[in-house]
């Protein structure tokens, strides 16, 4: 009996040692940070249903959420627009900043990009700087998709608007026409940021 109890426990032990690994895994992330710049553009395909809508949506991308590279303190982080990923209960959707392991963690990204604008590192700079300044404003996630209202922003919306602040137009007018129910028009997809010819693509998973 005394067997028989000793063995249940080394099992219980044993099962619960799976569970951390398991959950562990799952948090961690092998994207190179050696590799980052400010400024520089991540793009994720993510693993739920509203990526999976944007990437039927646009038809041409591979990837359906993007964020920008930006320096906090000795860490590297992301700046982005999303919905449905808040840090607390009952958080509105807004921008938000986390580590780059984060953004790309399993349970989000099932594939992955990082590009960059080589042309002027000051620019890609300044583009990091105002999207903190986007960021510490707790900017809402816009949810009309309205690119003429900059009170509110989706993801390429966000990226769009730190990078012509800083003097480069990253679509040069390039946009996605979209016409299913809820969504009619014209919209920036994380396609037509990657289309812009002065992005180099740094690393891929």
């Amino acid at each position: 009996m005394f067997q028989d109890y000793k063995l249940r426990t080394v099992s219980v032990i044993w099962i619960v040692f799976l569970f951390v690994c398991c959950v562990d895994n799952k948090e961690i992330n092998l994207f190179p940070e050696t590799l980052l710049h400010e400024g520089d553009l991540v793009f994720r395909k993510g693993t739920g249903l509203v990526s999976r809508a944007v990437l039927s949506a646009d038809g041409k991308g591979t990837y359906s959420h993007i964020g920008i590279v930006v320096r906090d303190g000795n860490e590297w982080k992301v700046v982005h627009a999303v919905p449905g990923e808040p840090d607390y209960e009952g958080e509105p959707d807004r921008v938000k900043i986390e580590n780059v392991q984060e953004f790309f963690g399993k349970e989000k990204a099932v594939a992955g990009a990082l590009m960059r604008f080589t042309e002027d590192s000051l620019v890609a700079i300044k583009a990091a700087r105002k999207a903190i300044e986007v960021c510490d404003r707790r900017t809402l996630f816009d949810h009309t998709y309205n690119l003429e209202d900059s009170t509110a922003m989706y993801c390429t919306e966000l990226v769009y608007f730190v990078y012509k602040y800083a003097g480069v137009d990253l679509v040069e007018g390039r946009t996605t026409k979209v016409n299913i129910p809820g969504f009619i028009g014209s919209y920036i997809f994380p396609s037509d940021i990657m289309e812009y010819k002065r992005l180099v693509l740094i690393y891929n998973f």
